[in-house]
This record gives structure tokens, C-alpha cells and sequence, in this order.
């Protein structure tokens, strides 16, 4: 009982942040302010919010997320965008303090990649998974890896980067993220026994894929790449749910957040891969639309609220 009260009370007040703009994880990631297509520069969201982490950090200013119980843990997912954060404000500022901190992180993410080339993430929050890999994780350490090489020329970091593809090639029955369906595959966030496809998750590992082959001729890669998109422009029209975007593929709703965050890496991806542009703006617009009306908004706040009452998350991590 008192277990469930203290769930409750630190995911009320994370929605409270939310909603009135403070939290750390729900601040805008719009289109990233220095990204530019076909190179290697700005990252494709901006993640420069990340940089302003105010929870515990170690001896070596690595930040640690606290779970609901109290735990304190290494989450790669944080460790990755702060640094795709740091290094946005290094292209944007040519701050040496960014250059440092950003390559910080990144050693950071060389030091604790496991045999198999990922950051195991499910089990250190107790959640028995098919699989201990993060699809967004993966393509997250990839992109902060390969800008690592770029600025550095060091090859440990590119061979990492090339680790971290295994997780996103194997299925998630044989502990990856990758789930085969019909049309190609989808790379999943959080593989479960059944799809789920967050979109989000899944465009950011895409985005991981697209830096690599910017540096690297890798046909598994590149053959990925072109699956997993082909298969995202055939999803799409999956998450619309006519008022709002899902979530994911289960029938879960949007959060604001998330909806705007949809509609930034939509642009980002009509940038990056022209010929689906078309596609990718249709949808861009039409959930621009459903954001700027007061009652779609209004219907898709009541609905995820209700969501999140009926089935609250089983990780609360700050």
C-alpha cells in the first residue's frame, strides 16, 4: 500500500511538472536548431534542454536517474541525449566546456557497452522484457557515438558505434529490437512479447541509422535503414487517430509532449529523406492542425488522462 501511494505521488507530481512546463523530460524538442540534412552537424531534435540536468550526478558529473524505490542507476537513455545536447550547443557555441562535457558522456558510453553492443536498460528498472535493449537507446548512442568519431577521428569510438547496431539487427526473439512484421520491420523502443512500436522511439533509432551511413558503407545498416523506414511510411497512417497521435500501436494516446515531439520529427524526417517527403508532411500537417484546435486538445487531454488513471506506467524514473 504504502509502495502504491508513493508510485502515485511521484507520478503526480511528474504530471504536475509536465503540465505547468518544468519537467526535465518533457521540454521541447523541436526541430534541432543546427541540423542539416545529408551531414553531420546538428542533431535532428533539439536536445539542448538536456544539458540542464539537476538530479544527482557522480564523482565524474555523470548524471544517475533514481527510481521509484529510492535506487540510484546508470539510464544510457539520459547519458545519450544530455550528450546529443552538449554537442548542439558545441556546433552551435564552440564552447570547449560543451566539446568536454559532450566527450565526457560519450566515453561514459564506450566504458559500459555490454559484449553484445547495447545499453541494457529493463532490468536494472525490474521489468522482464524479451529483450534488455532499448531500440532508442541504441539509435541515441549511435548518433552520439559516430559525432564523437567525427570530432575526434578515434576509432574506438566509431567501433563502438558499430557495436551498438547489433541490438537494432537482431529480433527481439533473439534479445534485440528488432520485430519482424509483414511490410519490413519496426524497431521498438520497448520490446514486449506483442508489438508495440512507440513512434518516437522508433524514429529515433531510425535517426541513428541515417548518421551512421552518413560515416560508414555498411549494407547491413543500410539495408536496415531502408527497411525500417519503408516500413514506418506504410505505419503511419496507424498513428493517426483523427484528432491526435497514438503513442504506439497498442491504442495508447499521445501526450502533448509527445505529440508536439511526433511533429518535430516528422519535419525532421521530410528533411532527411525527400523522397517520402510527401508523406511525411501530409501527416506533419494534419497533426499541426490537430494541435492548434482548442477541442481536439482539450478531447486529447481528456483521453490521455484517463489512459494514464486506468494504466499508470510501472516505472516512475527521475
Amino acid at each position: 500500500m504504502r509502495h502504491q501511494a508513493v508510485k502515485w505521488t511521484r507520478l503526480a507530481a511528474r504530471w504536475a511538472r509536465m503540465l505547468v512546463g518544468r519537467s526535465y523530460y518533457h521540454a521541447p524538442q523541436n526541430l534541432g536548431k543546427a541540423f542539416a540534412p545529408g551531414r553531420l552537424e546538428g542533431y535532428f531534435n533539439d536536445l539542448t534542454a538536456k544539458t540542464r540536468w539537476c538530479g544527482p550526478v557522480d564523482d565524474k558529473g555523470i548524471p544517475v536517474n533514481v527510481t521509484e524505490d529510492g535506487r540510484k542507476v546508470y539510464f544510457a537513455t539520459t547519458i545519450a541525449q544530455k550528450a546529443l545536447g552538449h554537442w548542439d550547443m558545441w556546433v552551435i557555441t564552440k564552447n570547449p566546456v560543451e566539446r568536454e562535457l559532450f566527450l565526457k558522456l560519450c566515453d561514459w558510453l564506450v566504458e559500459n557497452q555490454d559484449e553484445r553492443g547495447g545499453w541494457p536498460l529493463w532490468s536494472q528498472l525490474g521489468l522482464n522484457l524479451p529483450s534488455p535493449y532499448s531500440a532508442m537507446t541504441q539509435g541515441e548512442g549511435i548518433s552520439v557515438l559516430v559525432r564523437a568519431w567525427s570530432l575526434t577521428r578515434e576509432s574506438t569510438y566509431l567501433e563502438a558505434a558499430r557495436r551498438a547496431l547489433e541490438p537494432l539487427l537482431r529480433t527481439v526473439e533473439e534479445g534485440g529490437t528488432r520485430r519482424a512484421v509483414p511490410e519490413g520491420c519496426v524497431l521498438e523502443e520497448a520490446p514486449s512479447p506483442s508489438i508495440n512500436g512507440i513512434l518516437n522511439g522508433w524514429v529515433f533509432a531510425l535517426f541513428g541509422l541515417y548518421d551512421y551511413s552518413l560515416v560508414q558503407e555498411d549494407s547491413q545498416a543500410h539495408s536496415l535503414l531502408r527497411e525500417t523506414l519503408e516500413t514506418l511510411v506504410v505505419y503511419l497512417p496507424r498513428y493517426n487517430a483523427g484528432y491526435w497521435s497514438f503513442y504506439d500501436l497498442t491504442g495508447s494516446l499521445a501526450s502533448p509532449f509527445y505529440h508536439r515531439l511526433h511533429i518535430a520529427q516528422l519535419h525532421a524526417l521530410e528533411l532527411a529523406f525527400p523522397e517520402h517527403a510527401g508523406v511525411f508532411r501530409r501527416v506533419r500537417e494534419d497533426w499541426t492542425r490537430q494541435l492548434q484546435s482548442p477541442i481536439c486538445r482539450i478531447r486529447a487531454v481528456g483521453v490521455k488522462a484517463y489512459q494514464k488513471l486506468k494504466s499508470p506506467p510501472e516505472v516512475v524514473l527521475e
